[in-house]
C-alpha cells in the first residue's frame, strides 16, 4: 500500500491542502483565490494550486503572505 506524500513534496494542492502547508487563515485565502492568479489551475469544477508557482509568488510578494496568516492566540496577562 502507498504511503500518502507530504505536503511538501506534492506539486499539486487542494485549497485545504495549501492552507494547513503554508499556515493561513482559510477565510482570507478563499477571499483572496476568487482574483485570477497564475499558480491556480482548474480540472472539471476544482481549483487546484501549483504548489511551487505559490512559492515563488510568496518570496515576490510576502506581504501578501503575511496577510493571509493566522493570528498569533492570545495569552491572559
Amino acid at each position: 500500500m502507498l504511503k500518502p506524500l507530504s505536503l511538501g513534496k506534492k506539486d499539486i494542492l487542494t485549497p485545504e491542502e495549501t492552507i494547513r502547508y503554508f499556515g493561513l487563515s482559510r477565510r482570507k485565502f478563499y477571499r483572496w483565490l476568487q482574483k485570477p492568479h497564475g499558480f491556480i489551475a482548474y480540472f472539471r469544477k476544482r481549483k487546484i494550486i501549483l504548489r511551487a508557482e505559490l512559492e515563488k509568488h510568496f518570496l515576490r510578494y510576502p506581504k501578501e503572505r503575511e496577510a493571509m496568516m493566522n493570528g498569533k492566540p492570545r495569552t491572559k496577562t
